[in-house]
């Protein structure tokens, strides 16, 4: 005959399961939680991007913070330079002479060496460095080495400062506009402006007049005027201003 004790016990069998079953699960839950926020900041932690590049006879490294945070009082150190032809010279710029800060996405360079491949030396370089930076309120310092290869791709070409004036862009190509009209009239014996958008076709050849020079006395130069009227075919055209 079964006891009130045992009774009791057996009622309580599944209970004790269930919330063993619970507990468990909240802890495998927690766990997999604490995972998974572990791996979402290692995602977004700065990641600093490398690639050695040549632009106009130099060495430029570029870096790049591909990470979600960012990366603070950031240095970096150029050991050497490798398999550069005959130039194994550091050529460092200002950046690797002071700290400097990447927020996501954002991307600096500067010079590192001559680029050291000619017709007599073959080179495909390399750099080796040490950097660090720090990241997040608590600014855990990040060391790291590595060896940064040469990218030879057309495509990869530095982004560089070349000092264009853009403001000077506009007269200069009306200089030229101007210094290739007076040739052309030069050559065709007539007088156009630069402004006077005519398809005008010309007349004579180099070959003909060096024929011609021995025999026939100067031709008269035509007038602007006569030259746009025997173009368009019309003696009552008017002629714009040149200033217009």
């Amino acid at each position: 005959m079964a006891t009130p004790m045992t009774n009791a016990t057996c009622m309580d069998l599944p209970t004790i399961i269930t919330a063993v079953t619970a507990i468990v699960s909240v802890i495998i839950a927690t766990i997999a939680l604490i995972q998974t926020h572990r791996q979402y900041k290692d995602g977004i932690q700065p990641q600093l991007s490398m690639k050695l590049l040549e632009y106009d006879g130099f060495l430029y490294l570029q870096i790049k913070n591909t990470g979600g945070l960012a990366a603070k009082n950031i240095r970096v150190n150029v050991l050497k330079v490798e398999n550069n032809g005959a130039s194994n010279q550091l050529n460092l710029g200002r950046l690797f002479k002071q700290s400097f800060e990447l927020y996501p996405e954002e991307i600096v360079q500067d010079r590192v060496a001559l680029f050291g491949a000619s017709i007599a030396d073959d080179a495909f370089p390399q750099i080796v460095l040490k950097a660090e930076y720090s990241v997040g309120k608590r600014k855990k310092t990040i060391k790291l080495q590595r060896t940064i290869t040469f990218v030879s791709a057309y495509a990869e070409k530095i982004a560089a400062d070349v000092n264009m004036n853009m403001s000077n862009i506009e007269s200069s190509a009306r200089s030229i506009a101007r210094a290739v009209v007076r040739t052309a009239n030069y050559l065709d014996g007539n007088q156009v402006y630069y402004s006077d958008e005519l398809n005008i076709l010309s007349g004579k050849s180099l070959a003909n007049d060096l024929h011609n020079t021995l025999r026939q006395s100067e031709e008269p130069v035509k007038s602007r005027e006569e030259t746009i009227r025997a173009a368009i075919g019309s003696e009552r055209t008017e002629i714009p201003n040149a200033d217009a």
